[in-house]
């Protein structure tokens, strides 16, 4: 029996550019259908946020048509049958339907179909395999829906098949669960077990695509129990986590934080005991620059105990921090939230002596210069930043 679909959220996707894209295929005798997460939101009655469709037309016949309506295109996945179309603001992501010809657990090359069931059929989990037309006609072929109204996490088919085509999906079930399950512990066994006996094949996985699902995992609902999982599992040991790993600490800082949207490298570090761990763990799974800095920050300024105000604007005026959201970060990683709005409505003061201020004086540049410098701005700190410019010129008078 096929399902209806009609909600607002549903009917709010289906905005003037869709139409177009999707009366633009219909014209030339092609069926296109939404897919992925724009059918789980539209069914969980969420706010959909990216639109993918599928289609059967071909990446060169999806070419034509938008080059003969003059529409905009990016050609962001051809080997794939990914073709990028953009209207007005509006991005759509179009995929030719495929089959999985042959997988090496890494990669897939892929052959084009119109059968739209052996499309379902290739992608990893149920939830993942059902489709929406723009009439609000829900196929379902290996029943994704009720599996998301159950909040279960099933992998289509044959769940070791799935995996070894690629073992990425193994952090994929993670991440999906900690999306759509209800509660911590309700696994299918024999999916665990299937992850417990493939998880050695994670270690042909790039490390990029590593990092994307975990950034996601650790952010997400049940974190520190998927990560105990994923230790009792073996699944930490083949994608590099720390063997001593904290978890503990992990947990403690999860539930601490995870009302104010850590990011996902402040939780990484709660994991590690060192900045050169915390750096090695970064270079290993290629943290942007912004993630690595951030992650060795924290790593190394949670022991120096700020329990105040003032220590953390002193933080903040240092000139190695140059982001005041690292500051942020760090109270929330210490549990200090009822200081946020003070850091973040503090105007940074301006050091009032310069280098011409002590030439003036007749200080010559070199390594006393500097340390005469850094005396000035300790002092300058340490009385709340209200000394004055004439009254720093006096110190150093004084010291002469």
């Amino acid at each position: 029996m096929s399902i209806q679909v009609d909600t607002p959220n549903f009917r709010a996707i289906i905005t003037d550019e869709l139409k177009r894209v999707i009366q633009l295929f219909q014209e030339n005798n092609y069926q296109i259908r939404l897919v992925g997460g724009v059918v789980r939101d539209v069914l969980l009655d969420k706010v959909a946020k990216d639109i993918d469709l599928a289609t059967d037309a071909t990446p060169d016949q999806m070419i034509e048509i938008l080059k003969k309506n003059e529409i905009k295109y990016v050609e962001t996945g051809l080997q794939h049958g990914t073709i990028t179309v953009i209207i007005n603001k509006a991005i759509f992501e179009i995929t030719t339907l495929r089959i999985d010809a042959i997988t090496d657990g890494r990669h897939a090359q892929v052959q084009f179909t119109n059968d739209w069931r052996i499309d379902a059929e290739r992608r990893d989990l149920t939830i993942n395999a059902m489709s929406l037309s723009i009439d609000g006609t829900l196929f379902d072929y290996f029943n994704g829906r009720e599996d998301l109204i159950n909040r279960r996490i099933i992998f289509v088919g044959n769940t070791r098949k799935r995996i070894q085509e690629d073992y990425l999906r193994i952090l994929r079930y993670f991440r999906f669960y900690g999306r759509i399950a209800a509660n911590a512990d309700s696994h299918d066994p024999d999916i665990l077990q299937e992850i417990r006996h493939t998880a050695a094949g994670l270690e042909k996985i790039a490390s990029e695509r590593i990092w994307m699902e975990m950034s996601k995992i650790l952010v997400g609902n049940f974190a520190p129990d998927l990560l105990r999982l994923m230790y009792d599992l073996g699944v930490a040991s083949h994608i590099n986590l720390p063997k001593d790993g904290n978890v503990e600490e992990f947990q403690a800082i999860w539930d601490r934080m995870r009302n104010y949207k850590p990011q996902p490298a402040v939780l990484l570090a709660s994991l590690v005991n060192s900045v050169s761990s915390a750096e090695a763990l970064a270079r290993t799974w290629k943290l942007s620059n912004v993630e690595r800095f951030l992650m060795k920050f924290i790593t190394g300024k949670r022991q120096n105990h700020y329990t105040i105000l003032k220590q953390y604007q002193d933080l903040l005026f240092d000139k190695e921090t140059m982001s005041r959201d690292h500051i942020i970060q760090l109270m929330y990683y210490n549990g200090h939230s009822q200081l946020v709005d003070d850091i973040n409505n503090w105007v940074i003061p301006k050091f009032p002596i310069g280098g011409n201020d002590l030439k003036s004086l007749g200080h010559k540049p070199g390594p006393q210069f500097k340390r005469t410098l850094d005396m000035l701005k300790k002092h300058w700190m340490d009385t709340n930043y209200k000394t004055t410019k004439e009254e720093l010129l006096m110190l150093i008078q004084s010291n002469k």
